[in-house]
C-alpha cells in the first residue's frame, strides 16, 4: 500500500511540474519539437545520431521531474568527445552538407540534456530553426511546409512560456496564433517582391533508384524504378485537345550509345563531339528547328522533381523557351535537353513541342559509325542472328520489322522479376529466358540491329503519365521506360519492342499491363485500400494540392516574379523597381504601425452594465433629470415621482438586479441578465 501511495505522489508531482511551472512546460514543448524535427530528418541523419537525439529528449523529459536527476556535465562532455570522433570518422562518406546537419543535430541533442539558463534555451531554439531550414533543403512539398509550420508554432509557444511571467498555456497559444497571423501578410509581401536568388551551394548527388534515371543502365535499374510511385515530373498543357494520346507520350531524356557487353551508357565519344561542336559555335538541330516552318507547335510546362542531374524530360523533339526559364536549357545534337545547373529543387521549365518534325541525323557519318559499334564481349549468338538477318533482308526497315515480329511471335514474356543473367545477358535473354523488362527488350534489339548493320541506339526516359486534371499529366518513377531509335534514310525512327509483348503498357500504363500478366508493381497490405474509390479520391485531392503548391509557390522563381511585375508595371525600369520596393516598405511599416501602435478604444462593459446605462439614458431623456454623480438609489428616489407607476417599477427592477449582480452574490445561472433585458423592454414601452 505504501508503494502505491508513493507512486501516486510521484505521478502527482510530475503533473504539478508541468502544469504549475511554465518553464518546465516550455522545456517539454521544446523537447517535443526537437524530436519531431529529428523524425523529419531521417534521410540525412545517421542512425546513431537519431538514437542519441531520442535518448537526450527522453532524459530531459524525465529530468523535468524533481524525482529524477539530469546527466552530469562530465557524462555530457564524454558524449561530446565520442560524437566528434564519430562525425570525423563518418563525415567523409556522407558529404559536407549531411555532415553539417548531423553536427547540428548532435549539438542540439547534447545541449538539451544540460539546458539551464536563458542563454541555453535561446541557443536551442535557434539551432532548431536551423534544423527546420535543413529539412526544407530535402523536402519542399506543401505537407512539409505545413508540418514545419506546426513545429515552428510549438517553438514559439515554448519561447513565450519560458520568458513569460506565469502566463497560462491557453493564453500563450492565442498570443502565438495572433503573431503568426500578423506575420502572414508581411511574409507574403517579402515572398512576392524579394529577388529570387539561385541556390548558394551544390546539392549532393543521389542514386538512380532514389532520383530516377541514370546515365548508365543495366536492365535491373529501370525495373527497380517500377516499385516507386514517387513523382518524377508534371506536364501542363494549354488545353486537353493538344495532349498526345497515351501511346505517344514518350518523354525522352538520354540516348545511350555505348555498350560494353552488360551496361549501356552515354558514349564518351558523344560527349567529346558535343563539346567540340559547342566550341565551334555550330548551331544545334533544335535551334534550327525554332526558325524553321515545322508545322504545329505545342507549348507546355514541366515541373521537375529534384534529380541532382542536368538532363530534362521532353516530348521529342522539343525546344526550350529560355526567355521564360529561370535556368538556361541547352539542346544537344542528339535532340536531348540539358539544364546548365543540376536540378536540386523543384523547377519549372517551359518547352515547345514539334510533333511533326523528324529527329534527323545531325552529325552525319559520326552518328552512323557511333551507333554501328558492336561490343565483342560475349553475346555471340545475337551477333550471328544479326548477320543472318542482314543476309535474309534487303533493307533496314525489313530488318527492324523482323526483330519486332520475333518479339511478338517468339514466346517472349514481359515481367518485372526475370531471372538473373550475369553472363552473355543478351544471348540468355533472346535464346533462353525470353522474359524481361523494357530495358531487356530495348538493349537486345539495339544490339541485334547493330549486328545486322543498322545504326541503332537505346533511349531512356518515361512513357505515359496519368491525368491529374484535363490539362495536367503526372509522370511517376514507375513510368520509367527504354525504347529504340534506328537510323533509316537519315532519320532516327522510334521503335518500342515492349509494345510487341505488352501492348497495354503503352496504352493503359504499367500497372494495368502487369495486372493483365498476373503481376503486381508493389504488393503490400494496403493494396485493397489503395484501389478503393474513397482512397483514390483522397489521393487525387492531395496530388492536386501538391501540384498547385509546386506550380504557384515553388515555381515562383525569378522568371515568374519578373513576369508578374511586367504584368503590373509594364516595362520594368530601375525607377519603377525603386518605387515598388519603397511602396512595399511603406506598406509593411503601416501594417506594423497598425499592429503595435496604441489605439484608443472604448472599454468593453459587462452586459448588465450596458442594460443599466440604457435604462438610465431612457429615464434622463423622458424626465429631463440628469443622474450626474448620484448613486442609483438616490437617482431612483429623484425620478420615481415623475415616472408613471409601470415605468417606475420597471426602472426599480433594473437597478435592483444590477446591484445584486455586481455588489452581491451573482446569479450563476445567468437568469439576471435575461430578467434585466425584459425589464428594460417594459420600461421602453411604459415611457412611450
Amino acid at each position: 500500500m505504501t508503494r502505491n501511495i508513493n507512486a501516486g505522489l510521484a505521478k502527482f508531482n510530475i503533473y504539478n511540474t508541468f502544469v504549475n511551472q511554465p518553464r518546465a512546460m516550455a522545456l517539454l514543448l521544446l523537447c517535443l519539437s526537437f524530436s519531431s524535427i529529428l523524425f523529419t530528418l531521417t534521410a540525412p541523419l545517421m542512425t546513431w545520431v537519431l538514437v542519441l537525439g531520442s535518448c537526450a529528449v527522453m532524459a530531459r523529459i524525465v529530468g523535468l521531474s524533481s524525482t529524477h536527476s539530469l546527466p552530469t556535465l562530465r557524462t555530457v562532455n564524454l558524449l561530446a568527445i565520442l560524437a566528434v570522433f564519430a562525425l570525423t570518422w563518418f563525415g567523409f562518406s556522407i558529404g559536407l552538407l549531411d555532415s553539417m546537419i548531423n553536427l547540428l543535430a548532435v549539438a542540439c541533442s547534447l545541449k538539451v540534456m544540460v539546458v539551464d539558463k536563458k542563454r541555453d534555451f535561446n541557443l536551442l531554439i535557434c539551432t532548431c530553426l536551423f534544423l527546420i531550414g535543413c529539412g526544407f533543403i530535402s523536402s519542399l512539398s506543401v505537407f512539409a511546409w505545413f508540418g514545419y509550420t506546426v513545429i515552428l508554432a510549438f517553438l514559439l509557444i515554448s519561447t513565450a512560456m519560458y520568458h513569460g511571467a506565469g502566463i497560462s498555456l491557453k493564453k500563450n497559444i492565442k498570443f502565438v496564433s495572433i503573431l503568426i497571423l500578423q506575420a502572414a501578410p508581411i511574409a507574403l509581401l517579402f515572398f512576392l517582391l524579394i529577388p529570387q536568388l539561385p541556390p548558394l551551394w551544390q546539392m549532393p548527388t543521389s542514386k538512380s533508384t532514389e532520383t530516377g534515371l541514370s546515365d548508365k543502365v543495366t536492365p535491373g535499374d529501370i525495373a527497380s524504378l517500377a516499385t516507386s510511385s514517387e513523382l518524377a515530373f508534371s506536364a501542363t498543357f494549354e488545353s486537353d485537345d493538344v495532349i498526345p494520346a497515351p501511346a505517344y507520350r514518350y518523354w525522352r531524356a538520354m540516348t545511350l550509345e555505348h555498350f560494353d557487353g552488360k551496361t549501356w551508357s552515354i558514349s564518351d565519344k558523344r560527349k567529346q563531339a558535343e563539346q567540340q561542336l559547342a566550341i565551334m559555335n555550330k548551331p544545334t538541330p533544335l535551334s534550327a528547328l525554332e526558325s524553321s516552318n515545322a508545322g504545329t507547335v505545342i507549348p507546355y510546362e514541366i515541373i521537375v522533381e529534384p534529380t541532382q542531374q542536368t538532363w530534362l524530360f521532353a516530348l521529342a523533339p522539343s525546344t526550350p523557351d529560355n526567355s521564360t526559364n529561370s535556368i538556361y536549357v541547352s539542346g544537344l545534337f542528339d535532340y536531348t535537353l540539358r539544364a546548365n545547373t543540376p536540378i536540386s529543387s523543384k523547377k519549372a521549365f517551359y518547352l515547345r513541342y514539334f510533333p511533326n518534325a523528324p529527329i534527323s541525323n545531325s552529325i552525319g557519318n559520326f552518328e552512323t559509325q557511333l551507333n554501328l559499334d558492336v561490343s565483342t564481349n560475349g553475346n555471340e549468338k545475337t551477333r550471328a542472328w544479326g548477320v543472318q538477318l542482314a543476309q535474309q533482308y534487303g533493307s533496314a526497315q525489313e530488318i527492324v520489322m523482323a526483330v519486332m515480329t520475333e518479339f511478338k511471335n517468339g514466346g517472349f514474356r514481359y515481367t518485372l522479376s526475370p531471372n538473373a543473367m550475369p553472363t552473355d545477358p543478351i544471348d540468355q535473354f533472346l535464346f533462353e529466358e525470353r522474359s524481361g523488362f523494357c530495358a531487356h527488350y530495348a538493349g537486345a534489339m539495339v544490339y541485334t540491329l547493330r549486328s545486322a548493320g543498322v545504326p541503332a541506339r537505346m533511349v531512356t526516359g518515361y512513357q505515359g503519365g496519368s491525368s491529374l486534371n484535363e490539362r495536367v499529366l503526372q509522370i511517376r518513377q514507375y513510368d520509367a521506360h527504354a525504347w529504340v531509335e534506328a537510323l533509316i534514310d537519315g532519320v532516327w525512327l522510334r521503335y518500342d519492342p515492349t509494345s510487341m509483348v505488352a501492348p497495354s503498357r503503352l496504352t493503359f500504363g504499367l500497372e494495368q499491363a502487369l495486372e493483365e500478366l498476373g503481376e503486381s508493381r508493389n504488393t503490400n497490405i494496403l493494396d485493397g485500400l489503395e484501389k478503393s474509390a474513397f482512397f483514390a479520391a483522397v489521393q487525387t485531392w492531395f496530388q492536386q494540392l501538391d501540384y498547385s503548391w509546386s506550380k504557384w509557390v515553388l515555381g515562383f522563381d525569378n522568371a515568374a516574379q519578373t513576369s508578374m511585375l511586367e504584368d503590373l508595371l509594364g516595362t520594368i525600369t530601375p525607377e519603377k523597381m525603386r518605387a515598388v520596393f519603397l511602396s512595399a516598405l511603406g506598406l509593411i511599416g503601416l501594417i506594423l504601425a497598425f499592429y503595435f501602435l496604441p489605439i484608443s478604444k472604448r472599454e468593453s462593459l459587462p452586459y448588465s452594465y450596458r442594460i443599466m446605462l440604457k435604462a438610465v439614458k431612457l429615464v434622463e431623456l423622458h424626465t429631463g433629470i440628469k443622474r450626474e454623480h448620484k448613486t442609483l438609489s438616490d437617482y431612483r428616489y429623484d425620478v420615481s415621482p415623475v415616472l408613471n407607476s409601470e415605468a417606475a417599477v420597471a426602472f426599480d427592477q433594473v437597478c435592483e438586479l444590477f446591484e445584486r449582480e455586481n455588489y452581491a452574490i451573482p446569479d450563476t445561472e445567468k437568469h439576471t441578465e435575461l430578467v434585466m433585458k425584459e425589464a428594460l423592454n417594459t420600461l421602453k414601452k411604459a415611457i412611450k
